[in-house]
């Protein structure tokens, strides 16, 4: 791959925008930065973020770094002049053992990509055969009836008739035609003749000596579908033919074993996963080869970074190999360059370490984001019903009798101090259920008060933490479950033997939620709080994460240089601090960009007043007020009237949404769902999440058929606020009504803005930390949710803001930067009305 110094490798010429971009994340990867970009949806961020990391990465191959020593001399008696030696010596060893071992995998996967071109060029020539026939058929249709046709010779070549016994049989899996299979012969001969008889043994060497772990960049982002795009885009750059990139992913998205498979939970297929590969099972899992077939493993490896694959195209891989892709995948990790991974699998330590992830010194970018902080919180947020400790308790107490007569070392000790939390929680929880009854409130304390009201304060919880994890007391369990419940369906049932649900009838562990909550119980007092409450399914306690930052340092530590990217990061000053503050201001950069499109393509209007001029203020006690919503009503079907085709408007909440339109449905709210529909039809967002792929076909649809067009009604953080693509004829408009302020009754919400006052390090004395985290948490979701209209250079929409409050400093300055340069505050809502009328007017 020949790239001059100063090309990122873009596929195309770049805007000046990206150029800037893909600068200044060489420079932070370079300078072991912190970075946090801003670069608007369709501005081209993911190439950007592929071609400036990339070659930031490919020049570093150009750099000798010198190789770490190891077992180096520890003899303080030898002169200097010999210890350097010494160390020059093994460093120059060591540096030649690596470039054999690239060499090695190098030279494998240069075989696997001259394979699956031929597969490629095969079936390329089998198609245009199967064409020809075709064609040659058609020609002779009307003299051949369909008997006579059957008799027709295939196309025979008698240079195709390889009398090969070996090669068929060693072959005869590929399903390769036999002209490839000589070119294929032809093509080891070369290799045979250019490589040394120990060659022929690849596969002990590999299985003998680890890959060389590669300096490399681990990519993150929130959605399998997001990261397919990625992979798809890296594919456009002009790394793509040496490129070494591999896709991490779950058991669900890369098994291959169609009876596992069809488990469908992604907890039971974890665990009959885990089943099939103890020692002793009936059936093995056949695509998870034994130690002694491991090259095919290295084989898999090999295909998979032989080309630029997605997950799709890995699980065809492991087909074609028979070989685990969730596993092969786990084996590629080190000689690759680049890994993408999911949120989950990067931000929670426990999964890094069963990947064997290692971010030591290589760079972490995450892209989309924006939720970043809320993401970290979800995650090392655990809750637990009182029901599922019920169960815990019934299961533990079975397991206990069954085996306690087999049981070594302090295994019953540890089991019976599980069993002791558990009880005690219970007794807990079914004190605050009869306390709730009466005041209905959450209770909140201290983790330290919580363990003290549970009475088990003089246990060692690190003790019983490390005890779990070496343990593995859940999955015993669980598989000790598994096997009383088929033994009891086996006296019980001779019908229905083919039944899904035989084959695990465990769904999710409930050891595990427990186990993750006690680990959460070793966590620093401060950084988190116990809630205890109830719900329709009765008392629960939730371990509630107020501290991110923590959570997040390791990989800030670890990694050379760690990158957050999204279209709108705004308001930045929350990741400064709430995630990192402990990260030198040096250390940190931050860039934004605006977007390609031309500045007059993007109208933004801040209404503060409706059009008989009442005021327009969306907060909690007042957006109930039928007049407000007969007003927002008015405005919505004066709208339709002047902008052509889709129109998506966001409400703070479904019951919001709901009681709105409710009212619009009826005589005394002026009937406005009517009058809206003259000019364009109403959809809502369904709460169902099956529902929302038809919704929006039928939005498209009835945009698509040229008709006036449609309004959509959304929800602010719902299922179309984020990932969603209103472009062009789909959203010329995005309508936002209200602040979608949250609840501050909610007591986990209290809970964290006080932690946030306490302890928030903030760069102005005088700016309220809380009030400052309450508002960037809904500005941050009006953000997602008006960045869904604009998403390529040709795009054209208005975003129009309803609410008083959008006019004020503190919020406006809190939307992007390339928003804010549109923005026009209208002080009636006659020019509100002119200025979209001009707008699309300018446009047709």
């Amino acid at each position: 791959m020949a790239i001059p110094e100063q090309d990122f490798g873009f596929p195309f010429t770049p805007y000046p925008i990206q150029e800037d971009f893909m600068k200044s994340l060489y420079n932070v990867l370079d300078q072991g930065k912190v970075g946090i970009f801003e670069s608007p949806t369709g501005t081209g961020k993911s190439l950007s973020l592929l071609c400036g990391s990339l070659k930031w990465l490919y020049d570093q191959d150009r750099v000798s770094v010198a190789v770490p020593v190891t077992n180096a001399t520890e003899d303080n008696d030898e002169p200097d002049w010999l210890k350097e030696y010494t160390i020059d010596h093994r460093q120059k060893k060591q540096q030649t053992h690596r470039d054999e071992r690239r060499k090695e995998l190098q030279n494998r996967i240069e075989r696997a990509r001259k394979r699956e071109q031929m597969e490629r060029n095969s079936t390329a020539s089998w198609s245009r055969r199967q064409q020809y026939k075709k064609s040659r058929s058609n020609e002779s249709q009307s003299n051949l009836d369909a008997d006579e046709m059957e008799y027709v010779l295939d196309e025979y070549d008698s240079d195709n008739a390889v009398d090969n016994s070996k090669s068929q049989k060693a072959n005869s899996d590929l399903n390769l035609s036999a002209e490839v299979l000589q070119l294929m012969k032809k093509m080891e001969n070369v290799d045979d003749a250019t490589h040394s008889d120990n060659d022929n043994r690849w596969d002990s060497t590999v299985l003998e000596e680890e890959d060389v772990d590669e300096l490399k960049i681990y990519f993150a982002s929130r959605t399998h579908s997001q990261l397919s795009q990625f992979i798809r885009e890296a594919q456009k750059t002009a790394y793509a033919e040496d490129l070494h990139l591999i896709g991490l992913s779950s058991r669900k998205n890369l098994c291959i074993n169609k009876d596992v498979q069809k488990l469908g939970s992604v907890h039971r297929i974890n665990e009959q996963c885990l089943e099939l590969q103890k020692k002793g099972t009936e059936k093995r899992c056949e695509y998870l080869p034994p130690l002694s077939e491991r090259s095919r493993l290295l084989d898999f490896r090999d295909h998979a970074l032989a080309s630029v694959k997605d997950i799709e195209d890995l699980v065809t891989v492991g087909k074609k190999l028979h070989t685990c892709p969730y596993y092969g995948t786990r084996q590629t990790i080190k000689p690759a360059q680049l890994v993408t991974l999911p949120y989950q699998h990067l931000l929670h330590k426990a999964t890094r370490e069963s990947l064997g992830i290692s971010l030591k010194n290589n760079i972490v970018i995450i892209d989309e984001a924006h939720n970043l902080i809320d993401t970290i919180n979800a995650i090392h947020t655990i809750t637990i019903s009182i029901k599922q400790l019920e169960t815990a308790s019934s299961q533990l107490s079975q397991y206990l009798e069954r085996y306690k007569s087999r049981l070594l070392g302090k295994n019953i000790v540890y089991i019976k101090q599980i069993m002791t939390i558990v009880k005690a929680m219970i007794k807990v929880l079914v004190t605050s259920e009869r306390a709730n009854k009466i005041s209905a409130k959450e209770q909140i304390s201290n983790v330290n008060e919580f363990v003290h009201d549970l009475g088990i304060d003089h246990l060692n919880m690190f003790k019983i933490q490390a005890y779990l994890e070496k343990s593995k007391l859940s999955r015993k369990l669980n598989g000790f479950l598994d096997m009383k419940k088929r033994k009891a369906q086996q006296l019980t049932e001779t019908n229905d033997k083919d039944d899904d649900s035989k084959q695990s009838v465990s769904s999710i562990p409930v050891l595990n939620q427990i186990e993750a909550f006690l680990m959460a119980l070793t966590n620093a007092d401060k950084d988190g709080r116990i809630i205890r409450g109830t719900n329709t399914y009765g008392a629960y306690v939730q371990y509630m994460l107020l501290n991110p930052a923590n959570e997040f340092k390791e990989i800030v530590e670890d990694a050379r240089s760690v990158v957050l990217a999204g279209g709108t990061m705004e308001p930045i000053g929350d990741f400064l601090t709430h995630l990192f503050p402990y990260v030198n201001k040096d250390r940190i950069s931050k860039f934004s960009c605006g977007h390609i499109i031309p500045k007059e393509n993007l109208q933004v209007l801040t209404v503060a007043s409706g059009p008989s001029g009442m005021k327009l203020t969306y907060n909690y006690e007042s957006r109930s007020d039928s007049k407000l919503i007969d007003q927002t009503g008015q405005i919505l079907a004066n709208l339709c009237n002047v902008i052509p085709d889709g129109v998506v408007c966001f409400f703070a909440s479904y019951p919001y949404m709901e009681t709105v339109y409710k009212r619009w449905s009826t005589a005394e709210g002026g009937n406005i769902l009517q009058r809206i529909e003259k000019k364009k039809k109403v959809f809502q967002e369904p709460r169902e999440a099956n529902m929302v792929d038809n919704t929006l076909r039928d939005y498209a649809l009835h945009i698509d058929n040229g008709s006036s067009g449609a309004l959509l009604l959304c929800v602010v953080n719902g299922k179309m606020s984020e990932g969603i693509n209103f472009s062009d004829r789909l959203g010329r408009a995005v309508v936002m009504v209200g602040l979608p302020f949250a609840n501050l009754a909610s007591a986990s919400l209290k809970e964290k803005i006080k932690y946030v006052k306490e302890h928030a390090v903030v760069e102005n004395s005088e700016i309220d930390a809380g009030r400052e985290y309450y508002e960037n948490l809904c500005m941050r979701s009006v953000n997602q949710s008006i960045g869904r209209a604009i998403r390529h250079r040709n795009d054209f929409a208005t975003v129009i803001l309803l609410d008083d409050r959008y006019n004020t400093p503190r919020i406006k300055k809190k939307l992007p930067g390339w928003f804010r340069e549109s923005v026009s505050e209208c002080q009636n809502f006659g020019q509100v009305m002119s200025k979209t009328s001009t707008f699309f007017r300018e446009r047709r």
